[in-house]
């Protein structure tokens, strides 16, 4: 499984201007809302056999959590059927909160 730290992300997505990184985020719905990053989609871990299908299987995704252990999980759920993901190792609760990086 490949992994990238939250830095490696925070980077990844100061370059990418033009087209914005695939970011999944697997926490349940009112963790999403306390706070996420910009232009994530959230797909809770619960229930991600269902929203599966609304996730492109070949552009790469970069999965996320609170502290990595729900995006190890999705991503090796995902990559058992052909899914281009990377789990965020460190997650949410290390990611700075910077204003331009929440909705």
């Amino acid at each position: 499984m490949k992994r990238v730290s939250i830095k490696e992300l925070k980077e990844l997505i100061e370059l990418t201007v033009s087209e914005p990184v695939s970011i999944i985020d697997v926490r349940e719905v009112e963790e999403f809302a306390a706070g996420h990053i910009v232009n994530a989609k959230n797909y809770p871990l619960s229930t991600l056999p269902e929203a599966m299908t609304e996730i492109n299987r070949e552009q790469p995704h970069y999965v996320i959590c609170q502290h990595g252990v729900r995006s190890e999980h999705a991503c090796s759920f995902l990559e058992n059927y052909g899914y281009n993901v990377v789990s965020v190792s460190e997650g949410m609760s290390v990611w700075d909160g910077k204003e331009n990086s929440y909705q």
